[in-house]
């Protein structure tokens, strides 16, 4: 896999820092308008970078929110600096946070090893949320830096001379063009792009994945694979992952966005507000994703959270891959997979439908054949069936088998449409829907699979009176 190189890479980067608990993320949302990084009084809340692409002052940018800095030396804490420090090197702008009550030795430490880049560096002397605290911000000056900006990210105080500091820093390439640029014709009707859809079929042409699964089935692991580089912190700490981690690559001259979530556990066992929120977040990134990819550690099989989470996925029309992780550690009998896939299948048929492929997220094995299946998917859920084509398969399907006489006499499928995606809906227009047979509904819905190529996607079938 290689990184994608169109946007959101050949935007400049601001990269926001500090150490735990100045208001980074708060400052963060501050600046894309909206909540998109988790904030609370806890320490260390973010882990690792979150990124967005957003405008400062008009200029797109990508903004990135970092862990806390920290000289502490266990495992978490060395992940987490090293982030914050990869993501330091490669920015166009530093924004250092430091509370404005209470400059402490790490502040100045880290400030210390931000010099080399004092260039590109502001320091934000965040919590200045009333006028009395004004003067606090005076107090940094000491410090020797050139650009000091006293804000509120709480309260808005402050950002507009923090965001004139930033645009004065970006290369004078990322500046809007002056001149007039002619707008792109709308996309088609359906299409659910942001990268720009393929005009014959409304299908956008990057694919949005999100991936899911409880913890530890090596989402990260699996995520840092596709993109090629360690976006994401791996550990065997259980709910290491906390935001939305956003990332993109390239495969077979295809452009994916993926999303890497926080694991999923029961609702008894989530404890924390931080991990209450994760586990939103990550049950939110099924809207914004086409294709979810639910991870499940092949060794300890699926869970009854997976077929939850399973569930949801189907409920709101996204396509589904299972991804059985960890099929290196798997023992080597004979028909092990398809052993494996039959029980899945038989023990949760509602997603039968689902592809079903054995990888190692470590090694790398399986992942093309993992990509491949979400291109049929992908393809899958952009197709559209127009109405003449489906009512000409209907007749066949009805004279093949027709419905079921019930009470006042036979039952009747006058037509049918599709009528939208996400999901893909059908209506099938009949004479009464009263005591009309789930079973005869199953049969059509097995029709429209075996005639119009919808085997890997879930889909619905409706019936009203006419």
């Amino acid at each position: 896999m290689k990184r994608r190189e169109n946007d959101p890479l050949d935007r400049p980067t601001v990269a926001i820092v500090g150490r735990p608990n100045v208001g980074k993320s708060t400052l963060f949302n501050r600046l894309i308008g909206h909540r998109r990084a988790i904030t609370d009084a806890t320490p260390g809340v973010t882990r690792d970078p979150v990124a967005v692409n957003a405008e400062i002052g008009a200029i797109p940018v990508r903004l990135i929110d970092t862990g806390g800095y920290t000289s502490d030396q266990d495992e978490m804490a060395r992940a987490i600096t090293s982030k914050a420090l990869l993501a330091i090197d490669s920015a166009d702008v530093i924004l250092l946070v430091v509370d404005a009550t209470e400059l402490t030795a790490a502040d100045e430490l880290f400030l210390e090893q931000l010099r080399p880049y004092n260039d590109r560096l502001v320091l934000v002397v965040n919590k200045i949320d009333t006028p009395e605290r004004g003067d606090l911000v005076w107090d940094f000056y000491r410090l020797g830096l050139e650009r000091v900006v006293g804000v509120s990210a709480a309260h808005g105080r402050g950002t507009d001379e923090l965001i004139a500091s930033v645009t004065a820093l970006l290369p004078q390439t990322a500046r809007p063009e002056e001149s007039p640029v002619a707008e792109e014709p709308p996309a088609p009707e359906g299409s659910a792009a942001t990268e720009g859809p393929d005009r014959a079929s409304g299908r956008p042409t990057t694919i949005s994945i999100a991936v899911l699964g409880r913890p530890n089935t090596g989402k990260s692991t699996l995520v840092n694979r596709l993109t090629g580089h360690d976006g994401s912190i791996v550990s065997q700490t259980p709910g290491t992952t906390r935001d939305v981690i956003e990332g993109a690559f390239v495969h077979s001259e295809q452009s994916y966005r993926i999303l890497d979530t926080a694991g999923l556990r029961r609702k008894a066992r989530v404890s924390e507000n931080i991990e209450y929120y994760s586990v939103t977040r990550a049950i939110d990134t099924i809207e914004d994703a086409e294709v979810v990819v639910l991870l499940v550690d092949a060794e300890k099989g699926l869970s009854d959270q997976d077929k939850k989470i399973a569930s949801l996925i189907v409920d709101r029309g996204r396509g589904l891959v299972i991804v059985l992780n960890k099929w290196d550690l798997m023992p080597r009998i004979g028909n092990q997979f398809e052993a494996v896939r039959d029980r899945i299948r038989f023990v949760f048929p509602v997603i039968s439908f689902a592809p079903i492929v054995p990888v190692s997220a470590r090694s790398g094995s399986g992942v093309p054949k993992l990509l491949e299946e979400v291109g049929k998917v992908h393809r899958q859920l952009y197709h559209r069936v127009d109405t003449g084509t489906l009512n000409r398969h209907l007749e066949e399907w009805l004279e093949r088998t027709p419905p079921p006489v019930r009470g006042r006499g036979r039952l009747k499928v006058r037509y049918m449409t599709q009528v939208q995606r996400f999901p893909i809906t059908f209506i099938a227009f009949v004479n009464r829907r009263k005591g009309f047979p789930d079973s005869y509904v199953g049969y059509l819905k097995n029709q429209i699979r075996a005639d119009f190529g919808l085997s890997s996607i879930p889909f619905r079938l409706e019936l009203r009176e006419r």
